[in-house]
C-alpha cells in the first residue's frame, strides 16, 4: 500500500509499505524437511523401492507338480 507523507510546504514522500509476515525460521526448515521426504518417497515408489521391507528375503521357487 502507497502511503504519501508531506515533508512541509510542497515536499512529498510516497512510501511503500506491506504486512508484517510472521515466519521463523524453524517453520521454513519444517516445511523444507516436509517436501524432501515427500520427494524422497515419490522417488522411491517410481523406482520400486518398497520402504517398509527395507531388507527382502529372496523367494524360493516353489517346485511345480505335473499331474
Amino acid at each position: 500500500m502507497k502511503t504519501i507523507y508531506s515533508m512541509g510546504k510542497g515536499k512529498y514522500v510516497i512510501l511503500d509499505s506491506y504486512g508484517e509476515t510472521h515466519e521463523n525460521r524453524l517453520g521454513s526448515i519444517a516445511i523444507a524437511l516436509l517436501a524432501l521426504l515427500l520427494a524422497t518417497i515419490s522417488g522411491m515408489a517410481l523406482v520400486g523401492v518398497d520402504l517398509t521391507n527395507i531388507n527382502p528375503q529372496p523367494v524360493k521357487a516353489q517346485p511345480t507338480i505335473n499331474r
